[in-house]
């Protein structure tokens, strides 16, 4: 409780420090010919709170970014969406989700850190809509964030892109320390990161949106701002008020959002129709694990079961894994067993993982413990030779061993 209290109170010290900061530079206003007014067209948005800057831009449903055309992402299947967030309703429609992306003083969240440019897409008489919101100073955050509580009041769910774990928290934050109450209490989230890292972990390096956007996508950014500069390309704005580096982080914002529209998009049409539209069986493997996550088991084994005959021995043995395990929950044992046996034929799949499910199998399904004691023998001098005597494998062989023998009367060295 103590840190807790600790840690509010830096904030409100960090914010007050802003807030003079703000004030100091009101009374001695920096003129610039290059401010975002100047650079940008939009407009000035006032409410009670006072003042932020709005771009927008309106996108008709034939505009293609990412290889589809955005209007396409606007009647996408809420069944398809369920696999990727099983909290969306029956009634639900991508018309009722606003995608959000922001722009941060600071890439670790944390106390004092502010959201001072806010991108959000929605589509709206048959056309996407990318409204931003910009804080021209510390003290346009009530301002901006009163804006965009208007905006949010309007949808029921978000897409963003990490923004369970940033985005959508730290903006959180900042209502509740402005004492706005958030329009959108808990709402229905699609974060895009979780089904990228499952489909794309195992072929990119990075599982970042740019690197998403240019690998997958093929769209390739020109003269785009690297994420660990924009911060201080807001603080260098706080003090000139030249906003042609704003202008690029503007940029780099917008296409955050249209690449979320893309990839999603892209999702949706490997989960429904996955064996044509994977590029491989890496995220072929990926969409597999989705529909595992959404309990959509027969798109699971048709996914899995078209990896055995992948190059990736990573890809191989994870989806031989995956089907036996599936086999043996639903008792479909003739199908485990013979992916069990398969494992144990193919030399570049380790053999412990099924001689263990085999050992089980004969054990207490065939009631056989002399083939199930024949099987961890050979399995504990595989163990052995590879010298992993002390993983979790060779601890379960060395029980599983000990009991055997004394099932089956037999004695030997473990």
């Amino acid at each position: 409780m103590y840190q807790d209290l600790k840690s509010k109170l830096e904030m409100y010290k960090k914010s007050l420090a802003m807030k003079k900061e703000s004030v100091a530079r009101q009374q001695e206003p920096v003129r610039s010919n290059f401010d975002i007014d100047k650079l940008l067209e939009g407009f000035i948005c006032s409410n009670g709170e006072g003042s932020c800057f709005v771009t927008e831009e309106r996108y008709p449903a034939s505009y293609i970014y990412g290889g589809c055309s955005i209007g396409n992402t606007e009647t996408l299947n809420t069944g398809i969406l369920r696999n990727i967030c099983g909290d969306i309703d029956n009634d639900m429609s991508l018309k009722d989700f606003l995608f959000l992306d922001t722009e941060t003083t600071g890439l670790s969240g944390g106390t004092g850190t502010v959201a001072f440019l806010v991108g959000t897409g929605f589509f709206e008489k048959g056309e996407f809509v990318l409204r931003q919101f910009f804080m021209r100073d510390y003290d346009e955050e009530p301002a901006m964030l009163t804006a965009l509580n208007e905006l949010l009041s309007k949808y029921k769910g978000l897409i963003t892109f990490n923004g369970k774990a940033f985005d959508w928290n730290l903006l959180h934050t900042r209502f509740v320390f402005n004492r706005i109450k958030p329009s959108m209490s808990e709402p229905v989230h699609l974060d895009l990161l979780f089904p990228a890292r499952k489909i794309w972990k195992l072929k990119l390096e990075s599982c970042s949106l740019v690197s998403i956007e240019e690998k997958v996508l093929e769209e390739c950014r020109t003269d785009d701002v690297p994420g660990a500069m924009i911060p201080s390309i807001y603080f260098k704005y706080l003090e000139d008020r030249d906003a042609r580096g704003i202008k690029r982080v503007i940029k780099h914002n917008k296409l955050d959002i249209m690449s979320m529209v893309s990839l999603l998009n892209r999702i949706c049409s490997m989960l429904e129709n996955p064996l044509a539209e994977t590029d491989g069986d890496r995220e072929l493997l990926g969409i597999g694990k989705i529909f595992e996550s959404s309990g959509d088991y027969q798109n699971v084994i048709d996914c899995f079961e078209a990896c055995m005959g992948a190059e990736s021995i990573i890809v191989k043995e994870s989806a031989s894994k995956k089907l036996s395990q599936i086999y043996k929950r639903s008792k479909n044992y003739e199908k485990a067993v013979e992916h069990w046996n398969n494992m144990l034929k193919d030399p570049s799949i380790p053999k412990i993982f099924p001689m263990i499910e085999l050992a089980k199998y004969y054990e207490h399904k065939k009631k056989d413990p002399f083939k199930a004691l024949e099987i961890v023998e050979e399995a504990v001098r595989i163990s052995a030779g590879m010298g992993i005597m002390n993983n979790i494998y060779h601890k379960d062989l060395k029980k599983r061993l000990e009991r055997l023998r004394r099932k089956t009367g037999s004695v030997g060295n473990a």
